[in-house]
């Protein structure tokens, strides 16, 4: 009778231990993959993990001065306001070619996004890609920036006809959908595309006109010799030979010709003005 119920216990033990046992199997199971869906999402450039997302939480949130696109795929932060230079640097307003060279000589200097501040002119499409590089973020491309644009009010305040740049953040009502700032007017803004000979992302653009459609990149597919409603009389400047950038939102003196869906694909990425900015993405 003692050994029959000595077996019986162990028996009994033996099953409990394979069924806590299993059990941990699959909940390691689960979590491996909860991590690897997880790496995949982060290295996706997705603004939140799916473990924070399952939480309720995020796990990083955007540096200061940059708003979250929980939507996006390819980034996850970008500026609410145009890029500026820090106080410290040796031209906190760059007002010529030679203040920009002399930013961005003394390493100490960044670009920086935050209100009421000069933004950075004068400087050319790869001087921009190295001062988000020094800030830790990067240009964005002609679709990421309509992404964070879209949404800024046709009826905005904002500064498409004036003399001169206002400072940054000015017209809280020149704002879009994701909470940035001055997306049209003010200054033109670098993407990090190019156009050559007229094809842009293998596919040809249209002639220079008015935008009477654009692809999913918020980009011209087709123009008009007059100004359409529905895409803000929006302006569209193209050449079909050459090699060139492309800006995008239009300038302080761009009047109805600027907005989301103005695009400017006929200056060279070398070209430094006063009427030529950037914002970064991380």
């Amino acid at each position: 009778r003692f050994p029959l119920c000595t077996d019986t216990v162990s028996l009994r033990y033996t099953i409990h231990m394979r069924i806590l046992k299993l059990g941990a199997a699959i909940v390691g199971a689960l979590l491996l993959t909860t991590f690897a869906i997880d790496a995949s999402d982060t290295l996706r450039g997705r603004s939140g993990t799916l473990v924070a997302n399952l939480m309720g939480r995020e796990a990083t949130a955007c540096p200061l001065g940059m708003v979250s696109l929980t939507t996006a795929r390819t980034f996850s932060c970008v500026d609410a306001f145009e890029a500026s230079a820090e106080q410290n640097c040796p031209f906190p307003s760059t007002d010529d070619e030679l203040s920009t060279i002399a930013n961005i000589t003394d390493t100490n200097c960044n670009a920086e996004s935050k209100p009421n501040a000069e933004p950075w002119r004068f400087i050319s499409r790869e001087q921009a890609v190295l001062m988000c590089a020094r800030a830790g973020k990067r240009l964005p491309s002609a679709a990421e920036w309509y992404e964070a644009a879209i949404g800024t009010p046709d009826n905005a305040t904002c500064v498409i006809d004036a003399g001169s740049p206002a400072q940054t953040g000015t017209h809280s009502d020149c704002r879009s959908v994701a909470g940035i700032f001055d997306a049209v007017g003010n200054v033109w803004e670098w993407t990090n595309d190019d156009v050559f000979n007229g094809v842009y992302a293998n596919r040809t653009l249209p002639t220079e006109g008015y935008v009477a459609q654009v692809g999913n990149d918020g980009v011209a597919s087709v123009t008009a010799a007059t100004p359409t409603p529905q895409f803000g009389n929006d302006y569209f400047w193209h050449t079909a030979t050459g090699s060139f950038g492309m800006m995008r939102g239009g300038y302080y003196a761009s009047k109805e010709d600027a907005g989301v869906y103005a695009v400017h694909s006929k200056t060279l990425p070398t070209a430094i003005g006063g009427a030529i900015g950037f914002r970064c993405v991380q």
